[in-house]
């Protein structure tokens, strides 16, 4: 006789991000989140199991009403997931800056805007508002043995001189400095659906660019990095059809100059629409990069 193997009956979702981990926000944002939403607008259902994910699990707050996840550890899911305990759905590479997918990344932000109550991000007629992004410390969750990477934030990069960037920039538009990892998840949804100009230094924080409205850009504060890293926000910023520019930084803790950044940051605003990047890689693969994901 053959015995039927018996199975838990909620779909478990499993993250199979490109790189990184889900504790940390780009990783866990693109490779684990959206993928998360959208397989629910999908399929409706709203009883699941997902993996905790520490200081991103507040985002969970923006999946649909009614939603009753349950949370398990990660080695619980790799148990489960190694002996097909349980449905799963595994969100393949979603993260991966290679494959950011425009139709994707839209109909996700319009959820999410549609959920907290965000009816319009149109680009401000008036003054510009710009947003820059300031890094605090690690939080102590990352200091902790349980975190799955030691460290993040200033520790992993800084500008020492961010306040006097912001200030800089001042008389081009109203600017707001933020360390957005402090803020709620439908705070940074709202400050960057009405942001008309992301300054921040490579980062997870540069993953807003989702939020931000047509018509607006993001200049790039860029340490040297590896090639695999060093065009994400660029891909993402092509995805979005967002303007784009760069100002370079001697390593990831040196100072910047702010005349190098208002520079920058004047171009960006007097030629709209002619600093939206390329997707990084040849044709025709880039094109086949773009293809939807499947859920």
């Amino acid at each position: 006789m053959v015995r039927k193997r018996w199975r838990m009956k909620e779909t478990m979702l499993v993250p199979a991000q490109w790189s990184g981990s889900v504790e940390h926000f780009y990783h866990f944002f693109f490779g684990y989140f959206m993928p998360m939403v959208l397989w629910q607008e999908k399929t409706r259902i709203k009883n699941f199991t997902i993996r905790d994910c520490g200081p991103m699990n507040p985002w969970f707050s923006l999946l649909q009403e009614g939603s009753k996840p349950t949370f398990i550890p990660p080695g619980v899911m790799l148990q489960r997931l190694l002996i097909h305990r349980q449905e799963m759905e595994i969100f393949r590479n979603w993260d991966n800056p290679l494959h950011f997918h425009k139709e994707s990344l839209e109909r996700f932000s319009t959820t999410i805007l549609d959920r907290i109550g965000i009816n319009s991000r149109a680009q401000n007629p008036g003054e510009k508002r710009i947003t820059v992004l300031d890094r605090k410390p690690s939080p102590e969750y990352f200091l902790a043995e349980k975190s799955e990477v030691l460290s993040s934030g200033a520790e992993w990069r800084s500008m020492p001189n961010t306040e006097r960037i912001a200030e800089s920039l001042r008389d081009l538009g109203s600017v707001t400095l933020v360390d957005s990892a402090a803020m709620s998840p439908a705070d940074q949804v709202r400050l960057f659906s009405q942001t008309d100009l992301l300054v921040a230094q490579h980062g997870a924080g540069l993953s807003n660019i989702v939020w931000l409205p047509k018509g607006a850009a993001v200049l790039e504060i860029k340490p040297p990095l590896p090639p695999v890293i060093n065009e994400i926000f660029a891909n993402l910023a092509s995805a979005r059809r967002i303007d784009y520019a760069t100002v370079d930084q001697l390593d990831e803790h040196a100072e910047v100059d702010p005349e190098n950044v208002r520079l920058a940051v004047e171009s960006l605003l007097e030629s709209p629409g002619t600093h939206v990047p390329t997707m990084s890689g040849r044709l025709p693969i880039r094109i086949l990069r773009q293809l939807p994901r499947r859920l």
